[in-house]
Protein backbone atom coordinates (compact mmCIF):
# COMPACT_ATOMS: atom_id res chain seq x y z
CA UNK A 1 0.00 0.00 0.00
CA UNK A 2 0.82 3.36 -1.10
CA UNK A 3 0.42 6.99 -0.04
CA UNK A 4 -0.58 7.09 -3.78
CA UNK A 5 -2.93 5.10 -3.52
CA UNK A 6 -4.49 5.88 -0.42
CA UNK A 7 -4.78 9.46 -1.90
CA UNK A 8 -7.10 7.91 -4.78
CA UNK A 9 -9.09 6.11 -2.80
CA UNK A 10 -9.67 9.37 -0.51
CA UNK A 11 -10.14 11.29 -3.95
CA UNK A 12 -12.73 8.77 -5.43
CA UNK A 13 -14.46 8.14 -2.29
CA UNK A 14 -15.11 12.16 -1.85
CA UNK A 15 -15.93 13.33 -5.80
CA UNK A 16 -18.01 9.87 -6.28
CA UNK A 17 -16.16 8.54 -9.06
CA UNK A 18 -13.00 8.11 -10.73
CA UNK A 19 -13.34 10.78 -13.69
CA UNK A 20 -14.13 13.31 -11.34
CA UNK A 21 -11.06 12.07 -9.10
CA UNK A 22 -8.59 12.03 -11.95
CA UNK A 23 -9.48 15.69 -12.83
CA UNK A 24 -9.06 16.40 -8.92
CA UNK A 25 -5.58 15.21 -8.53
CA UNK A 26 -4.50 15.94 -12.54
CA UNK A 27 -3.94 12.40 -13.26
CA UNK A 28 -5.19 10.06 -16.34
CA UNK A 29 -8.28 7.90 -14.87
CA UNK A 30 -6.96 4.76 -15.47
CA UNK A 31 -3.93 5.91 -13.26
CA UNK A 32 -6.89 6.23 -10.50
CA UNK A 33 -8.35 2.95 -11.16
CA UNK A 34 -5.25 0.93 -11.21
CA UNK A 35 -3.93 2.71 -7.69
CA UNK A 36 -7.99 1.66 -6.20
CA UNK A 37 -7.64 -1.78 -7.87
CA UNK A 38 -4.08 -2.22 -6.40
CA UNK A 39 -5.20 -1.33 -3.21
CA UNK A 40 -8.60 -3.28 -3.35
CA UNK A 41 -6.03 -6.56 -3.99
CA UNK A 42 -3.77 -5.64 -1.31
CA UNK A 43 -6.54 -6.26 1.15
CA UNK A 44 -8.51 -8.59 -0.77
CA UNK A 45 -11.54 -6.63 -0.44
CA UNK A 46 -14.19 -4.59 -2.86
CA UNK A 47 -13.77 -0.84 -1.50
CA UNK A 48 -16.47 0.29 -4.08
CA UNK A 49 -20.05 -0.61 -5.31
CA UNK A 50 -19.16 0.28 -8.76
CA UNK A 51 -22.72 1.68 -10.93
CA UNK A 52 -21.83 3.13 -14.09
CA UNK A 53 -19.85 5.93 -13.57
CA UNK A 54 -20.74 6.30 -10.23
CA UNK A 55 -19.33 4.52 -7.34
CA UNK A 56 -20.39 4.10 -3.71
CA UNK A 57 -18.42 3.27 -0.72
CA UNK A 58 -18.88 -0.41 0.70
CA UNK A 59 -19.44 -1.61 4.29
CA UNK A 60 -16.22 -2.23 4.02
Amino acid sequence: MSYTQLRSFHAVAGTGGFTAASKVLHVGQPTITGQVRALEEFYGVELFHRRGRRVELTET
